[in-house]
């Protein structure tokens, strides 16, 4: 029964709008598609769909069948009717019977809707063989066998599970799918977190626990992964059954939608890619199909025969062809024509239409095809005014040029003398931009002699260049206009790496006959001027900058340092007041202003240390450290910020010794663990780790914390600098720390670096060369 009339699916379940949300009719006929059921029912019981062979079957030859109730449709198979009606009652209808001489498995399923409530049902059918006598009876074995068959034929992954996620069942398509045997669905208890993308598994989770929740279907798409690793497209529909009115399993089919999706997603590209491409064009474009309905066109034709986007916006040819049709000079010629070209034909059109308001466009007309049918007409339309004027005042001016030539003659041969001598580029142009005269200065800018350039034009002359000042000196002789005094940049071909900087002017030229017959060019070199301007403007900024470092600095520093003296002056008074009425200061009001006191000096210690490196005058006081007793007694120091954490320590036995200023490295490592410990939540693991690491020796120090923005990471070890992630509060210091520690491992030629995961915590590493 699945080898059904394949067409009557293109009118039903494959036919659904995807701009709008999806009916329950369309519902239905998007699971019996993925089921490849031979029958589809509302939730009335009338008949939406029905393949060709259950048709013959059933008795309906003729058709007719679609809108009927099934109860009429299917009484030549009551068995199929009953499965159908159990489905309907929100239950898995199950049937067997007799049908166009074979005998017949049939399971429904009940479909829901978005909102829970019950849609229809959809019926997959799969024959097999007659018993061998007539009056034998299939044992509960072998029928459950069959459905279990039937289930697996379905093209998709049935399954199965429980409220707390875990599979209590999947059909054995899920290894011909995804290569993943259905037992590992059932026995792996984490096989659903594991083979789930972990982009979609927050999707997936929030999809089933709607599903449990709300008690309705839920769909999405989302990916799968196999144990290859490659990630496999599905959808499913998850539906939430129920007992005693609380959820207590889920149930879906998944299908295969990843060349759907691909499909989908070159379309879309293809489709990007012309729609830029259409709107980039010059010439204005305009698609009518055969029913004189407008298909496309782009903005270059809206503004070139001024439509609207309300006129435009009904897509109807003749509303557009009425408004344009008065700009032309003759517009019941210009009706004529496009009426004519309406007419299916392989001709080709190019007019030339003269537009009342002095315009020049060129049309050309072609026919729209697919395969060998003619479907429509394009239109695309050129502005060749200028072309057309340019054209004509060329062919007079050449005539002038030639005219005046003689006569110009011995006054070139002056000039010819002062452009030689003249200290900048100096050059005489015609109409076309051909070089008439050109001296030493500016043919060598060009990388060539002025023989070779005279009667050459400028993009032969100057081809990187030629696109920028062309259109100027165009623009000259078109208005008569100089420009003078034009800042213009760019790279010639005697320097094509380097980047010159000119200060250009253009100047009409012409005479009494003829008018304007070129121009003249002077070019100065002012390259130098304008590095000296950059310098200038560098040195700005930087001074600039300076400050700003300077004032963030000094506030930053006003504050860290202004913080520890409220603590301090408040346990000071209570130790004089406590002084005062005959008593001994309070133990803990000494401690809490001795560590307010270190938290000052520790802040002025790393200030002098920043001056010291910024003044290269940071000593070192080299000699042999062993590293393991430089780590254990760094801990011992830092062991009272240990309370809320766990500490890891991971060394090697044997020794490993480096040539160093011991209480500098030490430094680095306290920096560093405090910096773990303080950045740690708490009861977050701390691991320090020290190993070899080939001729050197590698220290990590890797902490549970909040981690750093990959965008602030390159400004980790630059002074006062602080990740903007970090909480205010809880958090001081002046962003010294990693810059001291990164001036004093490179002092002792290694290397400092960082590991991290915003949300993971950081790992930040060293290297030190070890002792020969």
């Amino acid at each position: 029964m699945a080898k059904g009339d394949m067409r009557r699916w293109q009118a039903g379940p494959g036919a659904q709008a995807a701009s709008r949300p999806v009916t329950p009719h369309e519902r239905l006929l998007q699971v019996g598609r993925d089921l490849r059921a031979a029958l589809v029912v509302d939730a009335q019981g009338g008949v939406i769909w029905m393949d060709l062979v259950l048709a013959l079957a059933a008795g309906w030859e003729g058709g007719g069948e679609q809108g009927r109730s099934c109860r009429e449709v299917l009484a030549r198979l009551p068995w199929l009717f009953t499965a159908v009606r159990a489905a309907l009652a929100g239950e898995q209808g199950l049937g067997e019977g007799s049908g166009q001489g074979q005998r017949l498995f049939a399971v429904v399923l009940p479909v829901y809707g978005d909102d829970g409530s019950l849609v229809g049902a959809c019926a997959r059918l799969q024959p097999r063989q007659a018993p061998r006598t007539a009056h034998a009876v299939p044992s509960a074995e072998h029928v459950r066998e069959h459905y279990e068959s039937l289930i697996d034929s379905i093209d998709g992954i049935v399954w199965e599970a429980d409220a707390e996620f875990r599979f209590t069942f999947v059909s054995n398509q899920a290894e011909r799918l995804l290569g993943l045997q259905a037992r590992r669905w059932v026995s792996e208890p984490d096989f659903w977190a594991r083979h789930v993308h972990p982009e979609d598994w927050s999707r997936v989770m929030a999809t089933c626990l709607g599903a449990l929740r709300q008690g309705r279907t839920h769909e999405l798409e989302f990916r799968m992964m196999t144990d290859s690793g490659q990630a496999v497209w599905m959808r499913t529909q998850v539906t939430a059954t129920a007992e005693e009115g609380r959820p207590v399993r889920l149930r879906g089919l998944l299908v295969d939608v990843t060349e759907q999706r691909r499909a989908r997603e070159r379309l879309e590209h293809t489709h990007s890619v012309l729609r830029a491409t259409f709107d980039s064009i010059a010439d204005g474009v305009i698609v009518v199909d055969a029913e004189r309905r407008i298909i496309a066109f782009n903005k270059r034709f809206q503004d070139m025969w001024d439509l609207s986007d309300a006129l435009m916006r009904p897509r109807i040819a003749e509303a557009a062809l009425r408004h344009a049709a008065p700009q032309t000079a003759d517009p019941e010629a210009f009706l004529a024509s496009i009426q004519a070209q309406y007419i299916p034909s392989d001709a080709v059109h190019v007019d030339v239409i003269e537009m009342k308001d002095g315009r020049v466009l060129e049309g050309t007309s072609l026919p729209q095809r697919m395969g060998d049918a003619i479907i429509g007409r394009v239109w695309s339309y050129r502005d060749v005014t200028q072309e057309r004027r340019a054209k004509v005042e060329r062919e007079r001016l050449l005539v002038a040029e030639q005219n005046a030539r003689e006569r110009t003659e011995e006054s070139f041969a002056l000039l010819d003398t002062f452009l030689a001598h003249a200290p900048v580029g100096l050059a005489f142009l015609n109409r076309e931009l051909r070089y008439l005269r050109i001296n030493t200065a500016l043919a060598s800018l060009h990388g060539h002699s002025r023989e070779w350039e005279l009667g050459r034009t400028v993009w032969e002359a100057n081809p990187l260049m030629a696109p920028h000042f062309a259109p100027l000196m165009l623009q000259v002789m078109e208005t008569g206009i100089p420009m003078s005094d034009m800042e213009m940049s760019g790279n010639v071909p005697a320097t094509p790496e380097e980047l010159r900087h000119w200060r250009v002017s253009y100047y009409p030229v012409s005479t009494p006959s003829a008018g304007i017959v070129g121009l003249g060019a002077v070019v100065v070199e002012v390259t130098e001027e304008h590095r000296a301007r950059q310098e200038r403007e560098r040195l700005l900024k930087e001074a600039q900058e300076a400050i700003r470092v300077r004032d963030d600095f000094l506030s930053i520093a006003a504050h860290e340092l202004k913080t520890p003296l409220t603590p301090l002056k408040l346990h000071l008074q209570m130790m004089k007041q406590q002084a005062t009425q005959g008593h001994a200061p309070k133990p803990h009001h000494v401690d809490k202003a001795l560590s307010q006191v270190s938290r000052l000096s520790l802040l002025i210690h790393d200030l002098l240390d920043a001056t010291r490196i910024e003044a290269g005058r940071l000593e070192l006081h080299r000699g042999a450290v062993e590293l393991q007793t430089l780590i254990d007694e760094v801990l011992a120091e830092t062991r009272p910020l240990t309370g809320q954490h766990t500490l890891e320590r991971v060394v090697p036995p044997e020794p490993l010794v480096v040539l160093g200023d011991r209480g500098r490295l030490a430094q680095v490592l306290s920096n560093l663990l405090e910096n773990a410990f303080k950045y740690s939540p708490t009861g977050g693991c701390v691991r320090l780790k020290l190993e070899r690491d080939g001729s050197c020796v590698h220290v990590s120090v890797r902490d549970s914390g909040i981690g750093i923005p990959e965008d602030q990471r390159e400004h980790l070890f630059q002074r006062f600098f602080r990740a903007r992630n970090a909480p205010i509060s809880g958090f001081g210091g002046l962003g010294l720390g990693l810059y001291i520690c990164r001036d004093i491992i490179e002092r002792h030629g290694g290397h400092i670096w960082v590991d991290t995961r915003v949300g993971h915590g950081s790992t930040f590493h060293f290297t030190l060369p070890l002792a020969s």
